[in-house]
Formats: structure tokens, C-alpha cells, sequence
């Protein structure tokens, strides 16, 4: 009884943030999957989602109705795309503009009219970023600059 209560709490305290997505008030993962989207359902889809534990997996690996980039995929891909352009990223970096930044600020969220900023942090910010020639480490730091902002 006690999950259920706490279920309703949440259908009604986030019901009108999930509404926007393709899933209802309950939230993504498998109760998405095996309910509809209307109000005494998402009890149940809620309840579901809780016992299970698909809407953490869901959400950090993008599955069960989850946002289909999932965190884990997009952090991923971020280490990923330094560490193979490591220093193609460097020198464009230092120069504040090149196809390298550009599409790492993609993958950072900037769109096409604020990619300047991202660009211009990585310059400003370059001997922080790059010094200890590690990808690594140029990884955490830009992650620490882009949090801060």
C-alpha cells in the first residue's frame, strides 16, 4: 500500500512534466511499456517502474521507453569523440574555431547559434583543458567548465 500511495504522489507531483513525452505521468520504463496512458493505469505503471528498476536502466541506457540517447550513451560518446580527435581538438581549440569544436559542442548540447561559446570556453580555457596531454583528463575538464556554466 505503502508504493502505491507513494506512486500517486509522483503520478500527481511530475504528472505535468511527463505529459510532453511519449510516455504518461508515471515516467518512462516498463510500466510505459505495459500500461496506457490514463490516470488509474499510472498508479500501476508507476508501481511497476519502482519494483522493477527499468527506469533507472531505461534512463541511463535509453531503453524501455527511455530518451533514446540515454546519459550513459551520450557520456560515452563524448569521451569517445576526445579521445579519438585528441589532437586535432587540441590545435582547433586553441584557436578558438574548427570542425572538431564544432561537432564536440554538438554532442555538449549547443546548437548551431551558440557553438561560439563552447568555442570560445575551450580557448579561453585551453592550457586547463589540454596540459597534462591526456584525454582523460581534457575530458573531466571540460565537463567541469561546461557544468559551470
Amino acid at each position: 500500500m505503502k508504493k502505491i500511495l507513494i506512486a500517486a504522489l509522483a503520478v500527481v507531483t511530475f504528472g505535468a512534466a511527463a505529459m510532453a513525452q511519449d510516455y504518461g505521468s508515471a515516467g518512462c520504463g516498463l510500466g510505459s511499456l505495459a500500461f496506457k496512458n490514463n490516470d488509474m493505469t499510472q498508479i500501476l505503471a508507476a508501481t511497476t517502474n519502482e519494483t522493477s528498476g527499468s527506469q533507472t536502466f531505461g534512463i541511463t541506457f535509453g531503453t524501455s521507453n527511455c530518451n533514446s540517447k540515454g546519459a550513459l550513451k551520450t557520456s560515452m560518446a563524448k569521451e569517445s569523440f576526445i579521445e579519438a580527435n585528441y589532437k586535432d581538438l587540441s590545435r582547433e581549440a586553441a584557436a578558438g574555431k574548427g570542425e572538431y569544436v564544432t561537432n564536440l559542442a554538438r554532442l555538449y548540447g549547443y546548437t548551431p547559434d551558440n557553438t561560439w561559446k563552447f568555442a570560445e570556453l575551450l580557448q579561453k580555457n585551453h592550457t586547463v583543458i589540454f596540459a597534462a596531454n591526456s584525454p582523460k583528463t581534457a575530458v573531466n575538464e571540460i565537463n567541469k567548465l561546461v557544468s559551470t556554466i
